[in-house]
């Protein structure tokens, strides 16, 4: 079994709610407008929102004491434990029941060793993964049960936790200075990596929400959190600038930011709101992460979409939504950052991007296929007063209740639970309806989303994105397409493989996209301007288009002028056509590669057909110049642990290659 990051089950967020929160759900951002389809408009990116919004002019005016801020009702407060729904609650205490009592997982150093050793990092954050969720189910069930049945549980989980030599993942320690090729950490030198900041967050949560009852067994075990949260998190984080999560310059040293920015500065907020002793640190640190957040947000996509993909949006802008709702709670509204349309376009992106089901539109590192949280979306979409947003939630939570399934999360994350568990009800109860987006276009990451119709899963559904390869999570893969008919997916992005070292196999290749090969030479991640360019998109009720130059993604040993490759989905035929217009420096064998989970086989010649798994759904062709154009089938036997879980042990690949080596074509090919 492996457990990944990026295909998180459920997100949260700090969104406090209901009448015994500190401000109200459905109050927040009535001023911030209507809802809307993303639209072709760019908005313009603030600046400095956090810093700007929360000055330390504010902070001194309205930051709320450690011990008077009241961010949730703690587990003794039962009235509004009382109110979850119904469904949720039975769930949350029977996870527990069936874990109360038995043995905890154990993390031998051996197993830690094995990403030094030979890359695979699986085995020991299985048994990390274990852990957390074991201790959050636990939690959760105390809190919504009341009883005392579970606390003694608690404080072995807790105690086992702050026992662990160090709270992050193997694949992280090059974050330490002393020593970080050693394979095993140094407990010298504590670093503040994703899941070490998730673990400070957690412990805050245990401790908040049971310190009276931790307290009852012994007050040692409350001390022994304080203790290791602010040597393993609160410390370090505070002191050291130089984790390169932090600042996008560090000693004249530049680089990048993505979603660890927000989704440690979320969790090392929790801890210094939560267990910060000293109020003027306490103070300084919400200024450090103000001004560290605010820079994620200036390397944001322009167009605010997630560079990283949907896998991300509940740790990237997900986490900057936690961060906005956490900083307004503690500071009792005195500040509100969700107001901005730019920031509320970030948020609106997963709808966008939602195909039908559990399918989105991935490219990169993030998976075709994730179960979002309905309630983490419910309660965004009432943050943002987005109705399209609030809907899909409820329409996801109910299903998600109806299956019996809990709101939980697989990386034992219990800040992202404890709103989410709490507005279930309301959730649960509202307005349902699926996020069926006709038209998206983000044109900085060149992302187009198009659907014969909106609010329906009928006909054809296209996709494209033309990003840099070089980017974070990236796979060389602009101007690489998606195709679903009838809701069941044709050509498509089959995701990364499972992290290990090196991680770059054949699923991060373009030749295993949905785009061309050109004398054997396949696009390039090796340069910044690597990428698709000369975008051009337009749409209306009748028809979408997206046509981009394909040359620039291609080192200069394909030797290509110019590949414009146009895709038009046709709503009022219910047709796709893909149109690939190129010339090359010289004469080589070319190859269009379509990428499908369904069963193609030769059909009458100048045809391929695709049956998709789902027998009652119907099969999809692409007609061809037989005169231009040879196809051939490739059968491709996945054993990769993440494959596998997406699209059984069998893919295959399509290659329409040129009947005799070219200089020039004008292929024009159509599904349908």
């Amino acid at each position: 079994m492996t457990m990944n990051r990026r295909e998180m089950l459920t997100g949260a967020a700090m969104l406090l709610g209901s009448a015994h929160l500190p401000f109200a759900m459905g109050e927040l951002l009535k001023e911030a407008g209507s809802n809307g389809q993303a639209g072709t408009s760019r908005l313009e990116k603030p600046k400095n929102l956090l810093t700007s919004t929360f000055t330390p002019e504010l902070l001194s005016r309205s930051l709320i004491s450690a011990s008077a801020w009241h961010p949730y009702p703690k587990a003794a407060e039962r009235e509004a434990w009382q109110k979850v729904h119904k469904e949720v609650a039975d769930k949350a205490v029977a996870r527990a029941e069936k874990i109360n009592g038995t043995a905890w997982e154990s993390l031998p150093a051996t197993v830690f060793l094995e990403y030094k050793r030979t890359g695979n990092r699986s085995h020991f954050e299985h048994y990390f993964f274990i852990r957390r969720t074991r201790l959050l189910d636990l939690v959760l069930g105390e809190c919504v049960e009341g009883k005392g049945r579970f606390i003694d549980e608690i404080v072995n989980g807790v105690w086992l936790e702050c026992e662990e030599t160090f709270w992050g993942l193997p694949a992280h320690l090059n974050l330490q200075r002393v020593h970080p090729g050693s394979g095993l950490p140094d407990v010298q030198e504590p670093i503040v990596d994703l899941f070490a900041a998730d673990a400070g967050a957690v412990m805050s949560w245990i401790h908040y929400l049971l310190g009276e009852q931790l307290d009852q067994v012994n007050p040692m075990i409350t001390r022994r959190i304080e203790v290791e949260v602010k040597r393993r998190i609160l410390d370090p984080a505070f002191e050291r600038d130089d984790f390169l999560w932090m600042f996008k310059e560090y000693k004249n040293e530049k680089h990048h930011l993505n979603n660890w920015t927000p989704w440690i500065g979320s969790n090392w907020l929790t801890a210094n709101l939560l267990l910060e002793p000293d109020p003027n640190r306490r103070k300084a640190a919400i200024l450090k992460i103000c001004r560290s957040v605010d820079q994620y947000l200036e390397d944001y996509s322009p167009d605010a979409c997630c560079q990283e993909g949907p896998g991300y949006w509940n740790v990237s802008p997900g986490s900057y939504f936690d961060c906005c709702t956490l900083l307004t709670s503690a500071t009792g509204r005195a500040g509100n950052p969700l107001t901005n349309p730019f920031v509320r376009k970030m948020f609106r992106y997963i709808a966008d991007v939602h195909i039908n089901g559990p399918w989105f539109v991935d490219y990169g590192d993030a998976p075709p296929k994730m179960e979002e949280s309905g309630e983490f979306l419910y309660l965004i979409g009432t943050a943002i007063d987005d109705s399209t947003l609030q809907a899909y939630g409820s329409f996801n939570a109910s299903a998600a209740a109806l299956r019996g399934e809990p709101v939980t999360d697989d990386q034992g994350h219990l800040g992202r639970v404890l709103p989410c568990v709490l507005v279930s009800a309301k959730a649960i109860a509202a307005e349902k309806r699926d996020a069926l987006v006709r038209d998206s276009w983000y044109p900085d990451l060149g992302l187009m989303t198009a659907r014969v119709k909106g609010e329906s899963t009928d006909g054809f559904y296209l996709a494209m994105q033309a990003a840099p390869n070089q980017r974070a999570h990236g796979h060389n893969d602009s101007g690489s397409f998606i195709v679903f008919h009838d809701g069941n997916p044709i050509f498509i992005d089959i995701g990364p493989e499972a992290y290990t070292a090196p991680r770059y196999k054949f699923s991060v290749q373009s030749a295993y996209h949905n785009l061309p090969t050109i004398g054997e030479v396949m696009q390039s991640n090796k340069k910044p301007q690597y990428r698709a360019s000369d975008l051009r998109y337009s749409m209306d009720d009748s028809s979408a288009s997206v046509s981009m130059n394909l040359a620039t993604a291609y080192p200069d040993e394909a030797g290509v002028g110019y590949w414009k490759r146009t895709l038009t989905l046709d709503r009022v035929a219910n047709r796709i056509r893909l149109n690939e217009d190129f010339k090359l420096h010289k004469k080589a064998s070319v190859q269009l590669s379509f990428m499908t989970p369904c069963v193609p086989s030769r059909a009458p010649e100048g045809k391929v057909l695709f049956a998709p798994a789902d027998t009652s759904a119907h099969g999809v062709s692409i007609s061809y110049n037989s005169a231009l154009i040879s196809p051939s089938i490739e059968k491709i036997d996945l054993t990769d642990d993440w494959l596998v879980s997406r699209w059984g042990k069998t893919i295959y690949r399509v290659l329409l290659t040129s009947t005799a080596p070219t200089d020039k074509g004008n292929w024009g090919i159509e599904f349908a």
